[in-house]
């Protein structure tokens, strides 16, 4: 067992020395403009002769975008507007700390200034005394070409903010890590591949590309974590098929919240949330591409694009993404031979294929008068799934099973700014989902892909033919209001209800037995409201909040006698907690945070997911208390180089929880059993001076225990929870050489490494230890090289990557094997 009193004095010994070495100045680099915008003179000032010079103060944020224009030393009021007016049309590359992009502020000074004239030379001819045919006012063509204005324009001063925003949100009091994802989206990983390189992160794949994926946080796992896009929940955003198959490039940023979710997400999560922000809105005409290739037949392609004519008004933004596998990598099993005998094989997956294929549009408007922003959003997407064997890859394998679920919707968005001190945001929304399912295969095939005998009955997997489908509908409301009614102090409400309701149909199955007709009706609605202070010049910050969560349920099933009965459910709970920040002089700050959460079961959990999970109307709510203590650094910048540490502990105590219980062919989900998971992670990054070399590393070490002494796991009180990791660790190493080839270009050489600790797939206390299935240490390597150029404002990339060096035999789950070394070649451009 693990000390929490010495893993902090050990963090100690290692961050203070870092803190005392000799502070080095920061390398900073002052934004420089990258667009062709031109400042017009002001015709009646050109007509007029008048020079003039304008000073605007500019925000620039960290995306190089002017995000605001003040005058502060005006040239009159035709040459300010001008000025001011261009000037939130401009592009820059943004300001950079240590080779960082941050946001800053620059005094930019514009001169209006009028080309000399040309002296009158003695043979020109005196000018003609009729008169021309320019307008009355304005000078004559001669003079105007004779008033050709000179452009003068400089960035005289230059202030970088000491932080982004990415690095404002980790030292704020919220229990938030902000993983940037730049340079991912250059890499072949997935998205539940960036997840799991983050300390107290496990994702766990029951195969390749579009598998089913357990996502755990600090040891809560699945939907005890809930997911958003850009604060939307995921599954009605136009992405069913979970958090690990989002392509990663049309993702800007992740934000994990450990255990204690902000009230404004309107989230009932046991365990925490993950926050999926979208690449900002850029004015003009912008596009990117990705196209990434390689092992088991894999290509993967996502397209975005945006139009915004002017910094305030009309907008539009598209993406698509579109995926395709055969997942036939090789797996070691056991085959029958003519004897009946048993032999171990190596053979390639051979019924393991998936596809989705699905886009959205956004359509918006600015600065209504009525509205800050108005953005109506449409989506849809789809994905098809095969099944090659059971949930621990033992017994025959199947050859047609497979499964479906296609998804569409809207959501209409407003924000407005009613004062300085006064926000609004809300969206309503309507999300339709439809999940297919067909198992009517005659015959029996072998890990070879042959048919090798016909069915007595039709079906793979329950012995039963199964061909229905589940329609699913949801409608939503969001709403936060935030109000600053204080220098220091702000005022958080949020309300966030959801409506699901369900019909299906049995193909076959007679209408008066078909189960899946039966009225399947869910809502849900939590209330926040959070109170936020800072104190002493922003020293200590506290965060306080309440939660009501109300959750109601209306179902039938099946009757003894035939027909069906009512089977209704209504809940109600309160819960609540807090967060605090304290810097504790400047380097280290402490953050502590609490809550007391509630969970109440999803639709699938309830009533089942339309494939291989059944229904259970008898659910119960979760409940948990969540803590979190830490102890982080700012960016040390010293003479070797920039540190960043964390250090965490974290505390779930779970009752009553819900996990999914079954055979390898059938499962529901069930409330079992109290549990507690205490654990810490660290995690530590260093660059080089100069930023040539990068280095990260965490690790995770975590205590998941049964607390239930009696129920149906009671004989288990104490243990280990099973199938789960107790440890695992992270590193990578990446260089960055710049000016390879052209001025502006990256050559970037990267290795990364995973490694988990051995666990045992069964409760620890039953059994011999030498007779107990384990799944094996895993210790996976992967390596690369990316080049990337850029001209203008066009960026051009390409990635040769390597996955699991050794080929290593991998598994998530007992008898599950993940695939073995793969080789990716991924294109990138964006303009």
């Amino acid at each position: 067992m693990f000390s929490p009193r010495s893993s902090l004095a050990l963090f100690l010994t290692v961050v203070l020395p870092v803190v005392s070495l000799a502070a080095a100045e920061p390398v900073i680099q002052p934004p420089h403009r990258i667009d062709t915008v031109e400042i017009p003179y002001p015709a009646e000032e050109l007509a007029a002769r008048r020079e003039g010079e304008v000073v605007l103060l500019l925000t620039i944020d960290e995306k190089g975008i002017v995000t605001g224009s003040e005058i502060s030393r005006s040239g009159g009021a035709a040459f300010d507007a001008a000025a001011q007016s261009a000037s939130l049309t401009f592009r820059f590359e943004p300001a950079r700390v240590d080779g960082e992009p941050v946001a800053c502020r620059v005094e930019f000074v514009h001169s209006f200034r009028l080309a000399p004239e040309a002296p009158a030379s003695p043979e020109a001819p005196a000018p003609p005394e009729t008169p021309t045919a320019s307008e009355p006012g304005l000078p004559t063509p001669d003079d105007a070409a004779a008033a050709t204005p000179a452009k003068e324009e400089k960035v005289t001063e230059t202030t970088v903010r000491g932080r982004s925003e990415a690095e404002r949100m980790r030292q704020s009091a919220e229990a938030v890590k902000v993983v940037e994802i730049r340079r991912a989206r250059a890499q072949s990983a997935d998205l539940g591949q960036v997840l799991a390189q983050q300390e107290g992160v496990s994702v766990r794949r029951t195969g390749g590309l579009g598998s089913t994926a357990r996502f755990a946080l600090n040891g809560l796992t699945d939907d005890q974590i809930r997911f958003f896009l850009d604060g939307l929940p995921l599954e009605l955003s136009g992405y069913p098929f979970g958090v690990a198959n989002v392509p990663v490039n049309l993702v800007d940023r992740i934000e994990l919240y450990r255990g204690v979710v902000p009230a404004r997400y309107g989230a009932d999560a046991l365990g925490g949330a993950v926050n999926l922000v979208s690449a900002p809105l850029q004015e003009g005409a912008h596009g990117a591409l990705s196209l990434q290739g390689g092992s088991f037949g894999t290509w993967r392609l996502t397209l975005a694009g945006s139009y915004q004519p002017k910094p305030q008004g009309f907008f539009v933004r598209a993406h698509l993404f579109a995926d395709t596998t055969r997942n036939d990598y090789r797996v070691d099993i056991e085959t029958v031979d003519e004897q009946g005998q048993l032999l171990p094989a190596t053979v390639k997956r051979f019924h393991d294929g998936y596809r989705a294929l699905g886009g959205g549009l956004d359509v918006g408007l600015e600065s209504l008068g009525w509205a800050d922003r108005l953005v109506f959003r449409a989506f849809g997407s789809g994905h098809d799934k095969e099944l090659q064997h059971n949930l621990v890859m033992r017994g025959t394998p199947y050859g047609e099973a497979s499964y479906g679920v296609t998804t569409a919707g809207g959501q209409l968005l407003y924000e407005k700014a009613f004062t300085e001190a006064l926000r609004l945001d809300a969206v309503v929304g309507y999300g339709w989902q439809a999940t297919e399912f067909v198992d009517v295969s005659r015959w029996v095939y072998d890990w070879f892909g042959r048919q090798v005998r016909e069915r007595t009955l039709p079906g793979e997997i329950n012995n039963q033919a199964t061909d229905q489908t589940l329609w699913q509908h949801a409608l939503y409301g969001r709403a936060h209001a935030d109000w600053a009614f204080a220098s220091a102090q702000k005022l958080r409400l949020s309300i966030a209800p959801t409506r699901t309701w369900r019909t299906g149909e049995d193909r076959l199955s007679t209408p008066e037995l078909d189960v899946l007709a039966a009225e399947r009706t869910l809502f849900t609605s939590v209330i926040g409201l959070e109170y936020e202070l800072a104190l002493f010049d922003d020293t200590v910050q506290v965060i306080l909040f309440g939660k009501d969560y109300r959750y109601a349920a209306r179902a039938q099933e099946r009757a003894v006698g035939g027909g069906f009965q009512r089977k209704d459910r209504d809940l109600q709970r309160f819960g609540g907690g807090l967060a605090m920040r304290v810097r504790l002089g400047e380097p280290l700050y402490l953050k502590a945070s609490y809550e007391r959460a509630t969970r109440f079961p999803r639709v699938d959990e309830l009533f089942g997911n339309g494939v291989l999970i059944s229904e259970n109307l008898d659910l119960e709510s979760e409940g948990s208390h969540n803590l979190n203590l830490g102890v982080a650094t700012q960016p040390l910048r010293s003479g070797l180089g920039t540190f960043r540490a964390e250090l965490n502990g974290f505390a779930r105590l779970v009752s009553n929880q819900i996990i999914l219980l079954g055979d390898a062919r059938k499962s529901s989900y069930q409330n079992v059993y109290g549990a507690h998971a205490l654990g810490f992670e660290v995690a530590a990054g260093w660059n080089s001076v100069g930023r040539l070399f990068y280095l990260d590393a965490n690790a995770t070490l975590q205590d998941l225990r049964n607390t239930s002494g009696e129920g149906t796991f009671g004989a288990f009180d104490g243990d280990r929870l099973p199938n789960r990791p107790w440890f695992f660790a992270n590193g990578t190493a990446r260089m960055s050489i710049r000016g390879v080839v052209a001025e502006q270009d990256e050559l970037s050489p990267f290795w990364s490494t995973r490694y988990i600790r051995e666990f045992f797939r069964h409760w620890e206390s039953v059994g011999a230890a030498e007779t107990k299935e384990v799944i094996p240490n895993q210790f996976v390597q992967s390596a690369g090289v990316s080049y990337r150029v850029t001209r203008a404002q066009a960026t051009v990339g390409l990635t040769a990557e390597l996955e699991n060096l050794g080929n290593a035999r991998t598994f998530d789950f007992f008898g599950v094997q993940r695939p073995g070394r793969a080789a990716w070649l991924k294109g990138t451009f964006e303009y």
